[in-house]
């Protein structure tokens, strides 16, 4: 059965014949205690072969969690050479990607998109070319190529503070074509506290799925 399930924050887990994407894997570094969300524990994942990584903030990549899952599951790490080179991992499982790049890899197409987050060295957005296609935003704000996008499940954030806010993320939806809209990045930190129904109702092209943490939906 290939999902999409929510890791929380800005991760993702996705099936797709049974190879395993994890999409910027979130445990909870650096939630205040304040706010109690449920997070992935990293000794659960039992399988991935590949980890994206759309940039190297800790919130998105974070170094010593990703190394000892690559190591004990045998992934390959994927992200721009920022992030990736932060991860003390064997070189043969990582690979440094720039924008425009597009290849396979463990029968999975990826393309390697731009994303607008200044505060970031490189980032870089996804998008999973398979029976569906899974565009992962990363950190962006709204830039104009997003109008060549046209895909199945967009999953993009609305927490404002670096990224998108809820106006600007309900905008973007107007620019480029998708199915399926996935809010992700918002209400795990206080500065990023946003109300996710207002962005539904927003949202006026495309169908908005809420998703909470350890929440699947099947593709």
């Amino acid at each position: 059965m290939d999902y999409i399930r929510y890791l929380g924050h800005s991760g993702f887990e996705i099936l797709l014949h049974d190879t395993a994407i994890l999409i910027d894997p979130f445990f909870g570094s650096g939630i205040p205690e304040n706010i109690k969300i449920p997070v992935l524990k990293p000794h659960l994942i039992k399988k991935a072969d590949l980890i994206l990584i759309t940039h190297e903030h800790r919130d998105h990549c974070d170094p010593i969690i990703i190394k000892e899952l690559a190591e004990r599951t045998n992934a390959i790490v994927i992200g721009p050479k920022p992030a990736v080179s932060a991860i003390e991992i064997n070189e043969r499982q990582k690979i440094a990607v720039e924008i425009g790049d597009n290849f396979q890899i463990r029968g999975i197409d990826i393309t390697v998109v731009k994303a607008s987050h200044p505060q970031s060295r490189y980032p870089v957005g996804y998008i999973i070319n398979d029976k569906v296609k899974i565009y992962h935003a990363g950190d962006t704000y709204q830039f104009n190529e997003m109008m060549q996008l046209d895909i199945d499940y967009a999953l993009i954030p609305i927490g404002g503070s670096y990224t998108m806010d809820v106006l600007d993320a309900a905008n973007a939806t107007k620019l480029f074509r998708a199915k399926y809209i996935i809010p992700i990045h918002y209400n795990t930190f206080e500065r990023i506290t946003q109300d996710v129904n207002d962005f539904a109702r927003r949202v006026t092209r495309g169908k908005v799925i809420i998703m909470k943490p350890d929440d699947s939906i099947r593709i």
